[in-house]
């Protein structure tokens, strides 16, 4: 039911209505106030966000999910943080908690079809609670790398968000192509996100599998090059507010 505007398969209507469903309450009202930590960790450093900023993020998830309605229906006012690392980095918590790191959106993601494609499939994992369940010991306190370790899915479960992400995008009228983009750039760069994928390994087999996918659905040619000059200028608002405000 979930897909069927893109898709007739059954059991892909089946497997994706029940991804990201078998989280219990505690542990993710557990996980979303795990962001407050984060947060307060001494050596994490935020990017203060102007309202222009702000408000070209809330319209990109707020077309995500107004376009998305049967599968993203929470409805929550989003909250955004760039954080200042050397690293890349983008995730996600429940109750539409999103991070990015500078270096990611300065070095990786210049183009505003790079950076809705990898921002759509956080905006699904939070508003489907599509999280691994790990032992949170109440430190008070968590540092990036124990924040990424936390949230970081396995390969199967990666597989299938991608998949939803494809037709997340493309039921937004985003490029949907362009998140094989977003994967092949983690894949050619494994050294630079190798805080962010913890092992390099799973990401080459993720793009091959997602090329197949892609083809499924009809798409004949899946190389694609993204074309900066086709952002917008509240994306570029965006671009200037970290590098102005670091």
């Amino acid at each position: 039911m979930i897909m069927s505007a893109c898709s007739t398969n059954k059991e892909n209507l089946i497997k994706y209505s029940t991804l990201g469903e078998l989280q219990t309450k505690d542990y993710v009202d557990h996980l979303a106030a795990a962001g407050k930590d984060y947060l307060n960790y001494e050596d994490v450093k935020t990017i203060k966000l102007r309202s222009a900023t702000i408000e070209f993020l809330e319209m990109v998830y707020e077309r995500l999910v107004s376009n998305n309605q049967m599968i993203l229906n929470i409805p929550e006012k989003p909250t955004f943080y760039i954080i200042q690392h050397k690293s890349p980095f983008i995730f996600s918590l429940p109750r539409s908690q999103f991070f990015f790191s500078s270096a990611l959106i300065e070095r990786y993601l210049k183009s505003e079809e790079l950076f809705v494609a990898a921002f759509a499939a956080e905006v699904i994992r939070s508003q489907r609670f599509i999280y691994e369940k790990n032992i949170m010991l109440p430190l008070g306190f968590y540092s990036t790398e124990k924040m990424i370790q936390l949230i970081r899915l396995k390969l199967e479960t990666k597989l299938q968000v991608n998949e939803w992400t494809y037709f997340i995008l493309k039921r937004a009228g985003y490029d949907a192509s362009a998140y094989l983009n977003w994967i092949q750039i983690q894949n050619r760069n494994t050294l630079d996100f190798s805080l962010f994928l913890g092992d390099p390994i799973g990401i080459s087999k993720e793009e091959h599998l997602f090329k197949n996918f892609m083809a499924k659905q009809g798409v004949l040619s899946v190389e694609k090059k993204v074309n900066e000059a086709n952002s917008s200028k509240d994306f570029y608002k965006l671009l200037n507010n970290i590098v102005s405000e670091k």
